[in-house]
C-alpha cells in the first residue's frame, strides 16, 4: 500500500519545436573557430553570456530569447552565418525553411475550403514546390 509520501514524481513532458530543432542542425555544422566569429558579432549579448556559450545550439537559443531570431524572422541568423562565409547552411537549411513555411500557407488556404478534396490539397502542395 502506497503512503503519500511514496508517489512517483510526475515525468516532464518536452514539446517538439520544429525551429529549434532547425537550429540545432545549423549549430551541428558550426566550427568552434565560427562560432567564436559569430559570438563577436553578437556585441549586443553581454559578453560574460558569451564567454559561457560552448555551441553554437546555446549561442542561437540565446538569440531566440531575445526575440532576435524568430521562424518567421530568420534574418539576423541569415546575416551572421553569411559574415562567417557559412551561406551553404542559409540555402540548405533557412531558404528551405522559408519555402516550407510558405508551403504551409498556401496549403491551409485551400483546406478552409470545404469544396477542395484531399488529393486537389496534394497536387496543389507539389506544384508549388516545383
Amino acid at each position: 500500500m502506497a503512503t503519500p509520501g511514496d508517489e512517483e514524481p510526475k515525468k516532464k513532458r518536452f514539446f517538439f519545436d520544429p525551429f529549434m530543432d532547425l537550429l540545432v542542425r545549423i549549430s551541428k555544422q558550426i566550427t568552434p573557430e565560427e562560432l567564436s566569429d559569430i559570438k563577436i558579432l553578437c556585441s549586443f549579448i553581454p559578453d560574460g553570456d558569451t564567454n559561457k556559450m560552448i555551441t553554437a545550439a546555446q549561442l542561437f537559443k540565446k538569440l531566440y530569447e531575445m526575440n532576435k531570431i524568430s521562424e518567421t524572422d530568420t534574418s539576423l541568423l541569415e546575416q551572421l552565418l553569411c559574415k562567417v562565409d557559412r551561406q551553404d547552411l542559409v540555402e540548405n537549411y533557412l531558404k528551405g525553411n522559408k519555402g516550407y513555411q510558405q508551403n504551409q500557407q498556401s496549403t491551409t488556404s485551400h483546406i478552409q475550403d470545404p469544396q477542395t478534396s484531399i488529393q486537389e490539397i496534394g497536387r496543389a502542395s507539389c506544384r508549388e514546390r516545383v
